[in-house]
C-alpha cells in the first residue's frame, strides 16, 4: 500500500478507537470521532490535480473561526467547502501538529459527518423500493440447459 509523505500527522489520533483511513481524492482521508477530519493529498499519477498537502474538513461556519486560530489554512480553490494547507507551506508542520492535537480532543468545528448512503436507488417516480437480490430473480438458464430441454430421447 502507498505511503504518504505527511502520515507523521495521524500519530496524534493512534490508539483512538474511532480512529480509521481510507481512500479519497487519490489521497488518504482520515476519520475520527464518526467524522471526516482531513484527507493527505499528493499529485495524482495521471495529473489530474498536484495539490500536495492537507485538505482539512469543516463547514464553511468555521472558516473564520479555525483562520483566526491557524492562519496558514486557506479555503481551497477548487474544494471551497474544505480548508488547505499546502506542504511548502512555511507554517505547514506546526500548523498540522496544532490542527490535529484540536482534532483528536474533539474540536466540533473540525470534520464533517459523512451522508448516509441510501440502501436503495430511487426510481424514475422518486419512490425507493427494496433491491433485488439473486434470490429474487428467476433463475437464469443457459443455452446447454435449453439444448438438454429440446432433446427428444431416441
Amino acid at each position: 500500500m502507498t505511503t504518504f509523505d505527511n502520515e507523521w500527522i495521524l500519530e496524534a489520533f493512534a490508539g483512538r478507537s474511532s480512529f480509521f483511513t481510507k481512500r479519497m481524492f487519490g489521497g488518504l482521508a482520515a476519520y475520527l470521532h464518526g467524522r471526516l477530519m482531513l484527507v493527505l493529498v499528493e499529485p495524482t499519477k495521471t495529473g489530474r490535480w498536484k495539490w500536495h498537502g492537507v485538505l482539512v474538513g469543516t463547514e464553511h461556519e468555521h472558516h473564520v473561526s479555525l483562520r483566526a486560530d491557524f492562519p496558514a489554512l486557506a479555503p481551497h480553490d477548487f474544494l471551497r467547502k474544505w480548508l488547505y494547507i499546502d506542504s511548502t507551506h512555511s507554517s505547514f508542520e506546526s500548523t498540522m501538529e496544532a490542527v490535529a492535537q484540536c482534532m483528536a480532543r474533539n474540536d466540533r468545528r473540525f470534520g464533517v459527518t459523512p451522508r448516509a448512503r441510501p440502501l436503495h436507488r430511487p426510481t424514475k417516480s422518486g419512490l425507493h423500493r427494496p433491491a433485488k437480490s439473486a434470490l429474487d430473480r428467476p433463475a437464469k438458464r443457459n443455452r446447454t440447459d435449453q439444448r438438454k430441454k429440446n432433446r427428444t430421447v431416441g
